[in-house]
């Protein structure tokens, strides 16, 4: 079977389009004329939902492959030629091993989602927003604490002329003690609620495996 659509177009050209599938298998389109050089490539779109006025269009046309500096316009029966040599390319392409590849990739994905949302659905329920919410005023303290101690740091050097000796016999044990007593709350919460921290865990894990999938 062909699986080249020809299309003339002005001044004695002609179009090629061929269906191609993209990494992820979906069906694309490429058109060039006659000597090779790229007319157009991407998606075959319904002009109307691609924000094309009616007016706009060529005669008897509905749909487009985008391309610069005008788009390659199809009829409603050359865009049914069309389809039909995406869907043929498109089940060859379901039917080869990169295809069962593919296929076997999407199905571990899908699993991969399932157990994700499982074991982070506490996040979502009412009482887990609400021991979020919690936690992260507990966090918010233990960082506060730390501020506070680094700008009263930084105001004392300057009160003592570059030596904050008064702050560090003074004021450091007491925010030393405000920081622990900081970490000691959130360290209690944790240990109280372990659904909570287990499904920040799998949160952060799943960002970590998405960041490294797509690098």
């Amino acid at each position: 079977m062909d699986t080249t659509f020809s299309k003339p177009l002005d001044a004695g050209r002609t179009a090629y389009v061929t269906p191609l599938i993209t990494v992820f298998g979906a069906v694309s389109y490429e058109a060039v004329d006659g000597d090779g050089q790229r007319i157009a490539s991407g998606w075959l779109e319904d002009a109307a939902q691609h924000g094309v006025a009616e007016e706009d269009m060529p005669a008897g046309c509905t749909h487009l492959i985008p391309a610069f500096p005008k788009p390659l316009w199809f009829t409603p029966e050359e865009v049914g030629r069309l389809t039909a040599l995406g869907e043929t390319a498109k089940a060859a392409f379901d039917a080869s091993a990169e295809g069962q590849q593919l296929d076997e990739w999407r199905r571990d994905q899908a699993e991969r989602t399932r157990d994700h949302a499982a074991r982070t659905a506490v996040l979502h329920s009412p009482q887990g927003k609400t021991l979020m919410a919690r936690r992260a005023r507990l966090v918010s303290a233990v960082a506060a604490a730390l501020d506070t101690d680094s700008e009263q740091r930084a105001r004392a050097h300057d009160d003592e002329g570059g030596d904050p000796g008064a702050y560090y016999c003074e004021q450091q044990p007491r925010n030393e003690a405000a920081y622990e007593q900081a970490c000691d709350a959130l360290a209690a919460f944790d240990a109280d609620h372990p659904q909570i921290i287990a499904a920040l865990k799998e949160r952060e894990a799943a960002d970590v495996r998405r960041r490294l999938e797509f690098d």
